[in-house]
């Protein structure tokens, strides 16, 4: 009986540039990329990376997200709701949203209103006691009132001699 060694290849080494980022699918959001960190390929493919100071980071990329003037995406959602350690139903109440409304936001199969996106900036900022967004989400509550106390103009409307309504000149 013949006996074969199995041949164990080692991951091949890089180094993300910014020219030649890595691609942070490991933070659940698409779009963040890495420069200045090892990373190594398998031989299926499959890659993985050494992140150094990675609270640090992840605190980052939840302050761009709340500072950003951008719409959040239902992963950003998610991304901000596990960043708080806070589970969906819990998540939910803050938000002010139904459980399955939360989940099918976070999986991008409905649109997120701007109450909810604003509520999610908010919670984050006071939640993770963070002074710079604490300020971020002063000025969003103070825009939120501000919207609250604006006056719809006057609607006068009046009645013509053939009994019909039309807004009155």
């Amino acid at each position: 009986m013949m006996h074969t060694k199995e041949h164990k290849v080692s991951p091949v080494e890089h180094f993300a540039t910014v020219e030649a980022p890595y691609h942070f699918v490991e933070s659940g959001l698409p779009n963040v990329y890495l420069a200045g960190i090892r990373y190594f390929t398998n031989e299926d493919g499959s890659q993985f990376a050494e992140i150094p100071a990675l609270k640090q980071l992840m605190k980052l990329i939840a302050s761009d997200l709340v500072l950003s003037a951008d719409d959040l995406t239902g992963p950003e959602i998610r991304f901000l709701r596990k960043r708080l350690g806070q589970r969906a139903g819990e998540y939910c109440k803050l938000l002010g949203v139904e459980p399955e409304t939360l989940s099918r936001i976070e999986h991008g199969k409905q649109n997120i209103s701007s109450q909810v996106q604003k509520l999610a900036r908010i919670s984050y900022a006071v939640i993770s006691a963070d002074l710079e967004l604490m300020g971020h989400a002063k000025s969003i509550l103070e825009s939120m009132i501000a919207d609250m106390k604006k006056k719809r103009p006057k609607l006068v409307l009046e009645i013509d001699s053939n009994q019909e309504w039309r807004e009155a000149a």
